[in-house]
């Protein structure tokens, strides 16, 4: 008896191991330090019996999974200023991306621990004070989107350190003074709309179009447009890389990437329940235009549309990093385009589909989209997220790197 114990003991501690070795225990802690002392309105499955590396929402973890490399959590309810000595820890720490919540207070002072950032998104939130004096310690920054804050004071000098940055966007504060000789080769977008600057533009910033800089005080060889709303896009550059959409390319892209071609078993089952509902299947060219400029005068769908992610889902992002997103279209069909879409952070693809022509209203649409998100089948790939609006229905799904069905057949 006592030597079958001990050998259960062994087995257990056996299996057990490997999972105790790749988890990051320390990084696990600083994250649930961080979400304990913040208040928070969307719940996360961040339970300490769950593993960080696979099941915590907007976490990502190295390839051995001993750190977290990347944490997402934009429009997750944040409000409050971020606990010290948190988000710190996490050393490794490549992609942060905290946009679109209510997060307040000072730019967190400890944040220059984080050597390894590449990505910063802290945009439309409430921060306040003052810019941090020295950016170089994030020596590797390609992005930094501090827009839509309350920051006050000057442009740092030190941002021209970052050698590797290609997107700046300070835009929609209260930042005031001259503004830094900003000269960095690789910097592609820059946007600082709507502050109170002053002075001549650098001749390093000449080469951005004069819509980067409307909205301020500033006087140049060329025309500094007025200012604008406050919610002016980072402007593009002249050349777009090859392979981006443009937004109204980029906001149709939903559904695919099935192991058996799903996006046609879902698009007959919405159409099934379209004509139990409308007595004659697809409404016509005529009766669909007719239907939106109705729901366009009878106000529209609501004060905001978002992505709807069904409950289990690990992924964590919004439309707007659909909007940056690279894309690759898989295929088209009678029902819309489906579209591989890489988000800029590198470690998220998804695969989603523009339903075009479905006039349909927003409950009948969730309702169809419920139903769908409801099929449990080894061979289905699951529905993860829909998004609604008046001219766009989006459906997301997980992307399979061979989950076609003409790999499937000829292996290619």
């Amino acid at each position: 008896m006592i030597t079958f114990t001990l050998s259960a003991i062994l087995i257990i501690a056996s299996i057990s191991l490997p999972f105790t070795k790749s988890e990051p225990y320390e990084d696990k802690e600083a994250l649930l330090d961080f979400i304990r002392n913040i208040h928070h309105s969307r719940s996360l499955n961040w339970d300490t019996n769950f593993p960080v590396c696979f099941l915590w929402t907007g976490v990502t973890c190295n390839s051995d999974n001993t750190r977290v490399v990347a944490l997402r959590l934009p429009g997750m309810g944040l409000r409050g200023s971020i606990p010290s000595n948190t988000l710190s820890r996490l050393s490794s720490l490549q992609i942060l991306s905290l946009r679109s919540n209510g997060i307040s207070g000072d730019f967190p002072q400890d944040f220059s621990n984080l050597r390894n950032l590449t990505s910063l998104y802290l945009q439309s939130n409430k921060f306040t004070g003052s810019l941090p004096s020295d950016f170089s310690v994030w020596n590797s920054l390609t992005v930094l989107d501090l827009s839509g804050n309350r920051f006050n004071g000057s442009i740092p000098p030190s941002i021209s350190s970052l050698n590797h940055l290609t997107s700046l966007n300070l835009s929609n504060n209260s930042l005031t003074g001259e503004i830094p000789d900003i000269n960095i080769p690789s910097l592609q977008q820059i946007n600082l709309t709507n502050n109170h600057l002053t002075g001549i533009l650098p001749n390093s910033l000449m080469r951005y179009p004069s819509s980067a800089f409307s909205g301020n005080e500033l006087s140049s060889q060329i025309a500094i447009p007025p200012a604008t709303s406050a919610e002016t896009p980072i402007p593009q550059p002249a050349r777009k890389p090859r392979g981006k959409l443009t937004e109204p390319a980029i906001l149709g892209i939903v559904l695919g990437g099935c192991v058996v071609s799903f996006a046609a078993i879902a698009l007959l089952m919405i159409c099934s329940y379209s004509r139990g509902k409308n007595d004659g299947g697809l409404p016509t060219t005529k009766t669909r235009l007719k239907k939106k400029k109705k729901k366009d005068i009878g106000g529209g769908d609501g004060k905001s549309n978002k992505l709807v992610f069904f409950e289990g889902c690990r992924l964590a992002f919004d439309l707007e990093d659909l909007l940056r997103a690279s894309a690759e279209v898989l295929g088209k069909g009678s029902y819309g385009t489906t579209y591989k879409a890489a988000l800029e952070d590198a470690t998220t693809t998804v695969v989603v589909k523009r339903l075009k022509e479905v006039g349909v209203g927003k409950k009948e649409f969730e309702g169809q989209m419920e139903v769908v998100g409801g099929i449990k089948h080894e061979n289905v790939c699951p529905l993860r997220a829909y998004y609604y609006s008046k001219d766009e229905k989006l459906m997301v799904y997980d992307f399979y790197d061979r989950g076609s069905v003409s790999v499937l057949l000829h292996g290619m």
